[in-house]
């Protein structure tokens, strides 16, 4: 064996392929990069001075290639130096020319070439190095004779592991000694390259767990489920979860590092593992220990049992934009801690852990376009394992919470403590963390920029830059059941022939368009004899949208329908039964829909609350006409309600609302039909429909606008006053929203299926108006008929 400083001066020059060789990874060409010691970025750069691989990094120091040698592989000098020398006596380099100072990447073959070799003199079975740590029944490549290699020797029983890429080629293998010592085989490839611990019991993988050794990768196979590998080096952790997370994408991947904890030093285990979570969005769990442990050790001090819990307790999830929790709060699969630093008696201190709730995480900070109404998105899974998520105004943190508490609590979230000091830690965590991700928050369903907001659902191209902040967590009144198909088969084609249905249907699918041409809303109201089908319609037309809960009766205040019609902003209202409403708000309630602003109000100081306010198409039915509901109840109604809410006929002179039966033996037994299957099959019309706007929006809105104004002109009767033809300009909308329906794949109609059906209710409402002028213009000319009468002979008597 020649002297440490004979073989030190033998590698001066060659140090860049002495480093490449045993699997040391430097940047090339003096530039700065990852350090192969502590695995810091941008701290390390090797200068190779003198050709003596010199070296420099902010946090490790600086030295020679023996000193990076020894520090990047744990060995001491005396090792080092025959590992250096072995490599410098392999054929392929003892002849080598002095090379420059550039890193090459390792050749996977010598390492493979080697280790195949090697396992031609072992044989299978339990090793002492395993069964000394309580780990029995565990089948490996043990050595059948002694095996020197780089100062090291390695003794019979010795265990012969294989490393591995992620494609599953040999790479390289590791000796481990019955007494614990290791060593890579000259030429292993170790970047990225692991160690396979156990078999995942699902192809792809649910969830991988990558620990440092392999004795830890079993011991914590012992403690959950799924496939797990060894990286072998915690700076190895980086390259294997990366290439995990590249095979697959949709696995949970876990780091089990080593708890590296050190008076005085940096916890290079913690370092490397919550750096590898955060490349690939993934989990950390480390043995809570105050020494320096792994997850084996762990188990043999504590017990399995109490391990498992650990490792689950401890596990904090990591990634790229993730929050920045506040100070002495953990967040881990099980809870939310808070670790109060309290005073002994003794005058020492120690760490009490307050849980605080079930896991909830804060991933972004929300305000509104104007900068303010700022909150944070709250994220959580409720009791049955659903993912949950609320906007929550940040005004919900200026008094005691209990309303925040109960939003959680009544939304799935399973555990709050209820200790006072845990309820404000509660508070001050929601309000501290610091989530990268930022957010637009909109207080109201619809259109908000080029994306559509709907309570559990933002559908846009910038959809996740936008969201729903409310003071509680909405109910989802645009439910889905079923597909498009399965409602195009089941309800869509049943409308075809059937002018109001169809009509009522394309009013579903025309809320959206009021604002991308430019129209105000309306509504329309289905006036006929009980039992004729009218709810069916509307029920229909629901069904588009939501199911069973998306429409309303007429019983409520104005005051409760101003809040629902803010939450059907740019979608439609349906309205069952107007005689249930009181005929004295009965106008003014069609007036405020169809205006689309609530009633004005003021705080206590005086100043103005902000007023709700929404653009919509409605539809109504009842037995009674508006007029005739409000005269009832002593009200007058005036010409402008007429075109806000257009009356329509129910009665098609057939059967009832349906002129087409589709084989069915009656309008009752196709009510029935269609009655079931809206409970069955609802809502993913509408937001097909949405999708394929949100799209397409310009291509959408020019053909949008260019229709509207076609069959604007088709549908206008001559003479028509200025009241007619705004109500025909709605009929076109109405129209054109189930023509490019139709057009899109959604309907199941035939193309002009809308607009005929339209074209025909228009009919219908001419009929019933009785005249195409001003409804002042006919009032007029009735009052003076009637006065003519009532006066034909006191006053216009011949003298």
């Amino acid at each position: 064996m020649q002297s440490v400083s004979a073989i030190a001066t033998a590698a001066r020059g060659r140090w860049p392929h002495i480093l490449s060789a045993l699997g040391i990874n430097v940047p090339n060409g003096k530039r700065h990069g990852a350090c192969p010691v502590c695995g810091g970025k941008d701290r390390f750069r090797l200068d190779d001075k003198e050709g003596r691989g010199t070296w420099f990094c902010n946090h490790c120091g600086n030295g020679d290639g023996l000193d990076l040698v020894r520090l990047a592989t744990g060995h001491d000098v005396k090792a080092v130096s025959a590992m250096v020398a072995e490599t410098l006596s392999l054929p392929k380099v003892s002849n080598h020319p002095i090379m420059p100072a550039r890193n090459k990447a390792v050749d996977c073959k010598t390492g493979q070439k080697r280790f195949t070799e090697l396992s031609q003199q072992t044989q299978q079975g339990e090793c002492s190095y395993l069964t000394a740590r309580g780990l029995h029944g565990h089948t490996v490549s043990l050595l059948d004779k002694q095996f020197s290699m780089a100062g090291m020797s390695f003794g019979a029983g010795s265990v012969l592991l294989p490393l591995t890429d992620i494609a599953g080629n040999i790479t390289g293998g590791q000796l481990i000694s019955p007494e614990g010592e290791k060593c890579l085989l000259q030429g292993s490839q170790l970047s990225g390259s692991f160690i396979q611990v156990s078999h995942s019991l699902t192809e792809p993988p649910e969830q991988v767990i990558i620990t440092e050794g392999f004795a830890t990768g079993i011991a914590v196979s012992m403690l959950a489920d799924g496939l797990i590998l060894a990286a072998v080096a915690a700076t190895n952790l980086v390259k294997v979860a990366e290439q995990i997370r590249q095979r697959w994408p949709e696995a949970r991947i876990i780091l089990a590092g080593d708890n590296d904890l050190l008076d005085g030093k940096d916890n290079t285990g913690r370092i490397q593992a919550e750096k590898a979570a955060k490349a690939v969005d993934g989990w950390v769990t480390l043995p809570p220990t105050r020494h320096k442990a792994d997850w084996d050790d762990f188990r043999r001090e504590n017990g399995e049992r109490r391990a498992r819990e650990a490792f689950m307790e401890e596990m904090a999830l990591h990634g790229k934009g993730l929050t920045r929790l506040p100070q002495g709060f953990r967040l881990t699969k099980e809870y939310l801690w808070y670790d109060k630093q309290v005073n002994k008696s003794d005058g020492d201190t120690e760490i009490r852990n307050i849980k605080i709730c079930s896991p909830l995480r804060v991933t972004a900070i929300t305000s509104d376009a104007d900068g303010s109404n700022y909150g944070r998105l709250l994220e959580w899974e409720d009791t049955n394992g659903t993912s949950r998520k609320w906007a929550m105004p940040m005004e919900l943190l200026g008094g005691s919470g209990e309303e925040l508490r109960r939003v959680l609590l009544v939304n799935g979230l399973s555990y709050i403590n209820i200790n006072g000091m845990a309820r404000a830690h509660l508070m001050e965590y929601i309000s501290l963390c610091k989530p990268d991700r930022k957010v637009t928050c909109v207080n109201k369903t619809g259109w908000h920029g080029g994306v559509y907001v709907l309570q559990d659902e933002v559908i846009g191209r910038d959809a996740q830059s936008v969201i729903l902040q409310t003071s509680s967590v909405q109910g989802r009144d645009f439910r889905v059941s079923g597909t498009t198909e399965d409602w195009r088969d089941h309800i869509g084609r049943y409308c075809i022939g059937n002018a109001r249905v169809a009509f009522s249907v394309s009013l579903a699918f025309a809320s959206p368009l009021l604002r991308l041409v430019g129209m105000s809303g309306g509504g329309y109201h289905l006036k006929g004899e009980s039992t004729d089908g009218k709810t069916t319609t509307m029920k229909v037309a629901a069904s588009v949208c939501g199911g069973t809960d998306f429409w309303h009766t007429w019983r409520s205040t104005g005051n409760a329908l101003e809040g629902t019609a803010s939450r059907r902003n740019d979608a439609t209202l349906m309205l069952d039964e107007i005689r249930e409403v009181d005929g004295r708000e009965a106008g003014n309630i069609a007036y405020m829909l169809a205006n689309g602003q609530g009633k004005a109000r003021a705080r206590t100081d005086g100043s103005v609350r902000e007023t709700n306010r929404w653009n919509l198409l409605f539809l109504s039915t009842g037995e009674l006409s508006l007029v005739e509901h409000a005269a009832n109840a002593g009200e007058r109604t005036y010409a402008g309600v007429e075109v806000r809410m257009i009356q329509i006929p129910s009665d098609s002179g057939m059967h009832g609302v349906f002129e087409e039966l589709h084989g069915f033996s009656g309008g009752k037994a196709l009510a029935e039909h269609l009655e079931q299957s809206v409970t069955q099959h609802h809502g993913a019309p509408f937001r097909d429909w949405l999708h394929h706007i949100t799209q397409n929006l310009p291509e959408v809105t020019s053909q949008a606008k260019a229709m509207l104004k076609d069959f604007t002109r088709r549908l206008t009767p001559q003479d028509a006053g200025n009241q007619v033809g705004r109500a025909v300009t709605r009929f076109a909308l109405v129209a054109m929203a189930g023509e490019l329906a139709t057009r899109a794949g959604i309907t199941g109609w035939p193309e002009g299926e809308a607009f005929k059906a339209a074209e025909r209710c228009l009919a219908s409402w001419m009929t019933d108006r009785g005249h195409a002028a001003n409804q002042e213009d006919k009032a007029a000319l009735e009052q003076i008929c009637d006065f003519m009468t009532r006066n034909q002979f006191s006053r216009f008597a011949d003298w």
